[in-house]
């Protein structure tokens, strides 16, 4: 959690947001397979009055499969969208554009990096001592 305010990320928002998103994803979901069961059912039976049923039958899952890749092909566009967009907010973080320059100064000042470290390691103790 703390890492993440670091990084600039407002956790409980994303939290929330997402908790809605699967929630409605959910719902949607849903009405669309019983939409799309119901316009397979309605595509076979208007395909088996022209052909024969196994051949509509054939028709309408090969016309569900196409669909079912352009979704799936979708869902990995908006994924790496996502993906790109956190990274980038890693990326131009104050606390990522500092982590090089504190580790090359640790590395040089060991003993000064370790005297900062306990302190930091005291005061989250300390701070988080009241939490409880």
């Amino acid at each position: 959690m703390m890492f993440a305010r670091l990084l600039g990320i407002d956790v409980s928002r994303i939290k929330r947001r997402g908790g809605i998103a699967v929630v409605a994803a959910m719902i949607a979901a849903l009405m669309a397979m019983l939409a799309i069961g119901f316009a397979a059912l309605a595509g076979h039976i208007a395909l088996s009055r022209h052909f024969d049923p196994e051949v509509a039958a054939l028709i309408v899952a090969g016309s569900l499969m196409v669909l079912a890749l352009i979704a799936l092909l979708v869902a990995r566009q908006v994924l790496h969208r996502t993906q790109r967009e956190l990274r980038s907010a890693v990326a131009s973080s104050a606390a990522v554009a500092f982590v090089p320059t504190a580790a090359s100064m640790a590395a040089k000042h060991t003993r000064l990096a370790s005297v900062v470290g306990v302190a930091a390691i005291g005061f989250w103790l300390a701070r988080n001592a009241f939490r409880r």
